[in-house]
Parts: structure tokens; C-alpha cells; sequence
């Protein structure tokens, strides 16, 4: 068996090798504690994974943005093309990096969405402390969806920011082309 967290652990997760999915499931063949156990190992580890995914990208932004602004605002702005450049190349880069994060983030959300589905939230076999915890924190005990929290955070938020930075491309096209055509 694969040590918890390593690579072989998450692709023997990832395959499907709990025992078998509950909608394959009889009555003689309940789901095993020990794949719940397992479910709980692997949501534990995509939780922390997607969490520390959503600091590293907010962080990352907040560097991009306070460039972008530290270079619109250079007492020389207007004179030099280089910075308007630099402006162009922030901008993309942070919609490069915005697009990635979007993919990881619903990559990690799909899986905890289908443990949350298959074992966690089960209206059979699932773990009724989760189910009534989870209903509460959603605000929703009497209809759990498995979606939570991370919803905002892994669909909402990377749109809002490529939002920004496709207008940020737009204003620094604009500075770029006034420079060279107009100012000229």
C-alpha cells in the first residue's frame, strides 16, 4: 500500500481503487469503513492541496496588481514605451496565471466533490457527523450538495480577476498604441 500523500497514494485514488463506487454497491456489499477512511485521507489532502493553491494565487495576484499599479503611476509613464510594455507583459502574465489556477482549482474541487458524492455525504453509507455538519455550515442541512465553500474561490474569483487583467490589457494596448501612432 502507498504512503498517505505520496504520488502513488494520489494516483491510486485518482484511478479509483477504493473498492467499488456506491452506485455499484449491494445490499451484502456495503461500502467498507476502510474506504471511508480512505475518502477522508483523500479529502483531507485535496482540502489542504486547494487551500494552499488559493493563498499561493492570491498572493501571487496581489505582487502582479501592486506592479501593475507601482508602473502606471511612474512619474515618466507617459514618456516611455518600455513601461507600457511592461505594463502589456504583467497583464498577460497574470491571465496565463489566472487561467492555470482556474484549471488546478476545478481539477481539485471536481475530486472533492466525488468523494464528497460517492462516500463522504452517501445518503446510505456516508458519515452522518459530516452530512449534519456540512448541512449546517451550508445552510442547507436538509439538501447537502457537495459543492461548499470552495465554489466562490475556484469559479468565482479566478473570473473576477481575469476580468481585471483583460481590461489591465486593454488600458495598456491603449497606452502602447497611443504612443506610437498618435504621440508620434
Amino acid at each position: 500500500m502507498a504512503v498517505p500523500g505520496s504520488s502513488k497514494w494520489w494516483r491510486a485514488g485518482w484511478r479509483g481503487e477504493f473498492s467499488q463506487l456506491p452506485a455499484q454497491r449491494t445490499r451484502a456489499n456495503q461500502l467498507d469503513s476502510r474506504d471511508l477512511e480512505r475518502a477522508w485521507r483523500y479529502h483531507e489532502s485535496a482540502d489542504q492541496l486547494l487551500n494552499g493553491r488559493i493563498q499561493s494565487f492570491l498572493i501571487a495576484q496581489a505582487f502582479l496588481i501592486v506592479g501593475y499599479a507601482q508602473i502606471l503611476t511612474a512619474s515618466s509613464f507617459n514618456e516611455r514605451l518600455d513601461l507600457k510594455l511592461v505594463l502589456l507583459s504583467i497583464s498577460a502574465l497574470a491571465v496565463v496565471l489566472t487561467l492555470v489556477m482556474k484549471a488546478l482549482a476545478a481539477q481539485l474541487s471536481r475530486g472533492l466533490r466525488t468523494l464528497k458524492k460517492n462516500y463522504l455525504l452517501h445518503e446510505v453509507d456516508g458519515d452522518d457527523v459530516y452530512k449534519s455538519y456540512f448541512g449546517a455550515v451550508r445552510g442547507d442541512a436538509d439538501n447537502t450538495t457537495p459543492d461548499g465553500f470552495a465554489r466562490g474561490w475556484t469559479r468565482i474569483m479566478p473570473i473576477c480577476f481575469l476580468t481585471f487583467w483583460l481590461l489591465a490589457i486593454a488600458y495598456a494596448t491603449y497606452a502602447v498604441f497611443l504612443h506610437l501612432f498618435v504621440a508620434a
